[in-house]
């Protein structure tokens, strides 16, 4: 009885065993493709925790403008030219700001202007990185970018006459120190070139430098910059700001300032720079010191809607009348915002403006240019 009990016992714990095993090795398999699962699902948040840290660190930023132009004249030096007009792509901007670190932070903007044009270009407006960290007081700026010379505030669609003779727009290298005083910021620049005695020659307002210059331009990083900013009270910016070129025999070296002041609705905007020290001029052998300056003022009507006027001039500081020299230019632009939802704006915006030049006796040339303009702005 004893080997028929233990015999049955044995064969029912086998056949238990064997037709068991199948059903565990089953979920065996089920749980491994879980786990799989679960290692998949894991592995997703990570990459999008990845990515999202990513985009923590990266701000995009563009914009579109649609502008159209109207000229009463094409040509001030020809009595019998007709009027002119334009409509065309003005810019298209894609620019983006990466914290690479909590030490290093880049900019870099990608330009294009006048695309319907046979003059369209595509370029690098900005590619610049900053090393440095809130409350610490010493920073570094090196790459591409308009240099700290000249503030050239401007409510309207042109810019002021400022930007149109000073701007610096050039690969260079600014060491910064900001003491923690009233916002005060000093800096000092170095670059390579002559960037902004042709800036100025080029505007065409009256000053031009030799096109065949002797000696050659520089090969050397012996231009610089010196800039001083402060906000000395709430809602009042001050800045001044020295430049310093190698010319065709002398340096080329200017000087200016600016004032910002709001208060209420309104925004009080000037600008002066003068040339300290300038060669030889193209036409002559007089070292003709120029001056371009601004005033303006922009008032917030209402939420959607600011209205902006802007006085400006320049002196060619050179006697008598030369036929096509700017002497002053005013005008008077409005700017609507249509739409406006979290970074994104479309904004309407005129401007007239008025030109005056200089007319020398008995010139032919036109003494005044009245324009017209309007752009549909698109910025995110």
């Amino acid at each position: 009885m004893k080997r028929l009990f233990f015999g049955t016992t044995a064969f029912i714990f086998g056949w238990v065993l064997l037709t068991s095993a199948p059903v565990y090795a089953g979920e065996v398999e089920d749980i491994k493709a879980r786990l799989e699962e679960l290692e998949k699902k894991v592995d997703a948040k990570k990459e999008l925790g990845t990515l999202d840290k990513i985009a923590d660190r990266i701000t995009l930023r563009g914009a579109i403008e649609l502008d159209y132009s109207y000229s009463n004249t094409k040509d001030i030096s020809n009595p019998q030219s007709a009027s002119k007009s334009e409509f065309e792509i003005g810019t298209v901007e894609l620019g983006t700001e990466v914290k690479f670190h909590e030490w290093v932070t880049g900019n870099f903007i990608l330009k294009g202007e006048n695309l319907d044009s046979n003059n369209d270009r595509i370029f690098w407006d900005e590619a610049s990185v900053t090393i440095g960290k809130d409350g610490f007081p010493v920073y570094l700026v090196a790459g591409k970018r308009a240099q700290p010379f000249g503030v050239f505030n401007s409510h309207l669609i042109n810019d002021p006459i400022t930007q149109d003779c000073y701007e610096v727009a050039k690969t260079g290298a600014t060491v910064g120190f900001l003491p923690g005083l009233q916002g005060l910021d000093i800096s000092a620049t170095l670059y390579k070139g002559e960037i902004l005695a042709d800036k100025l020659s080029g505007a065409g307002y009256g000053w031009a430098r030799d096109p065949n210059p002797n000696p050659d331009p520089t090969d050397q990083v012996n231009s610089y910059i010196l800039n001083v900013s402060m906000e000395p009270m709430k809602d009042l910016k001050i800045s001044a700001y020295l430049d310093s070129e190698p010319g065709q025999q002398d340096r080329n070296t200017t000087a200016g300032g600016s004032i910002e002041y709001t208060i209420a609705n309104f925004t009080f905007d000037a600008e002066y720079i003068k040339a300290l020290s300038r060669e030889m001029h193209a036409t002559n052998v007089k070292k003709h010191k120029e001056s371009a300056w601004f005033t303006a003022i922009a008032y917030q009507v209402a939420d959607p809607l600011e209205i902006a006027l802007r006085y400006e001039g320049f002196d060619d500081d050179m006697t008598g009348d030369q036929d096509g020299h700017l002497t002053n230019r005013y005008s008077i632009g409005a700017n609507y915002t249509l739409f406006k939802k979290d970074n994104f704006s479309t904004t309407l915006m005129v401007e007239y403006r008025r030109s005056n030049y200089e007319k020398a006796a008995g010139s032919a040339f036109h003494d005044k240019a009245d324009e017209l303009f309007a752009r549909l702005a698109f910025a995110f």
